[in-house]
């Protein structure tokens, strides 16, 4: 099991906080930082859309990054590579001019800080698996995201008002990289596991494929497998809020404030609360009325006030109860990461579940563009609604096997 090898020294819990806030950082940098920028330039929203969505796409490619880091260098020399990856990219960003013309060499900027990004969150998870008993991961998830989701919405916020104030969005990327770099320093306290430098590459590549055949062949593989896959609690529409603010005439000022430092803050206890159920309930369940929860929301800033002080309100409440969802499905896939192939199964789970959040940012963009912010809210929240009730009728009527508990084939999942 995790944690039980005499050289292994795991983090608490909440080091994963800031250990995991450069994914956040650099997305919110794109997402909150330069989008609204680019808007102020005459740049539509469905090409900034298509911008963030790049910037997201290779979350949906994991399945290529996770076995080059199980088959190759360690993890931790994984997260300090990756590192400069992100940093790199967040500076080669601020440095290019924003305006119609350049949106070409900026999504192919996007693109590849997005490759780093997801490539630093495969080794992160990777040596948390290599580390951590399964008892803690809903807790670690729940910080995780603390520093994901926190550090999109605090960094890019913090960018966001650098930039409108303090010598553009350059001086911000500087800011932002740097505390990037800062971030990552509890890196230094983990200790994995040694490699197994007398195995072949051959022996290493078999024993994951047994792995991920062996987690497929559960019920509860499967199950976490269509829980990644489905559009619940996915952020699309929240991703667009800075861009579209002003539908309900919030200030620039309440943009950065509110889609940034107080989303941070509002996400940080849900994120929280997420991990805390998750390590009590089963992962799957608090996952999925998570998922009502945010549709609900949705559906409540459709209905509410279209003021500035409603739509505080409303970013406020939709950043708690996603940090609730985006806890609960991380702790779903935390759950079934072992010893063997931890950075591969995470990824491959991690690239299904990271396709509805592209392909519904493009879509939700696209209605937004045509039809406006309400049938953009209506869209994601509908698509949640109907992908949780196809989820709930799926678990209820394929019943464990009485002989065989949550298995399909003869292959077990701990935890």
């Amino acid at each position: 099991m995790s944690g039980d090898h005499p050289r292994i020294r795991a983090l608490a819990p909440f080091w994963y906080g800031p250990l995991t806030a450069p994914s956040g950082i650099g997305l919110g940098f794109v997402s909150v930082t330069v989008a609204p920028i680019l808007k102020s330039h005459g740049v539509g929203v469905a090409t900034i859309a298509t911008l963030i969505a790049l910037t997201t796409l290779p979350s949906t490619l994991r399945f290529l990054i996770g076995p080059a880091i199980d088959l190759s260098l360690s993890t931790i020399r994984w997260v300090w590579i990756t590192m400069v990856g992100i940093v790199l990219g967040i500076a080669a960003i601020a440095v290019t001019p924003l305006s119609v013309q350049t949106m070409p060499l900026l999504d192919v900027l996007g693109l590849l800080l997005g490759m780093a990004l997801n490539a630093k969150s495969c080794a992160v998870a990777a040596a948390m698996a290599e580390t951590s008993p399964i008892g803690d991961r809903g807790r670690i998830a729940g910080w995780a995201n603390v520093g994901s989701l926190g550090g999109a919405a605090m960094g890019g916020g913090a960018g966001l008002w650098i930039a409108t104030h303090f010598g553009g969005v350059g001086v911000a990327g500087a800011v932002l990289a740097g505390a990037c770099m800062v971030c990552i320093l509890p890196i230094l306290w983990l200790r994995t596991p040694p490699i197994h430098r007398g195995e072949s590459l051959a022996v290493r590549t078999l024993a994951v494929g047994q792995a991920i055949v062996q987690l497929m062949r559960t019920r509860a593989g499967v199950l976490v497998a269509v829980a990644a896959v489905i559009p619940c609690s996915l952020g699309a529409a929240a991703g667009l809020f800075p861009v579209v603010a002003g539908d309900w005439r919030a200030t620039p000022d309440m943009v950065a404030l509110f889609t940034g430092a107080l989303t941070g803050v509002a996400t940080a206890p849900g994120c929280i609360l997420g991990g805390f159920l998750c390590d009590r309930f089963p992962r799957r369940v608090v996952y999925i009325w998570a998922g009502v929860a945010y549709s609900v929301t949705l559906t409540l800033m459709i209905v509410a006030p279209h003021t500035p002080a409603w739509f505080a309100i409303m970013v406020l409440a939709n950043a708690f109860v996603l940090g609730i969802g985006f806890a609960g499905i991380q702790a779903v896939i935390y759950e079934c990461l072992g010893d063997v192939g931890a950075a591969t199964i995470n990824a491959v789970l991690g690239s299904v579940c990271n396709i509805p959040v592209v392909a519904m940012t493009v879509i939700v963009g696209r209605v937004q563009t045509a039809h406006g912010s309400n049938a953009m809210l209506l869209a994601e929240a509908l698509a949640g609604f109907i992908s949780i009730a196809g989820y709930a009728a799926l678990a209820w009527f394929w019943k464990p096997a009485a002989s065989g508990g949550d298995l399909v084939g003869a292959a077990t999942v701990e935890g």
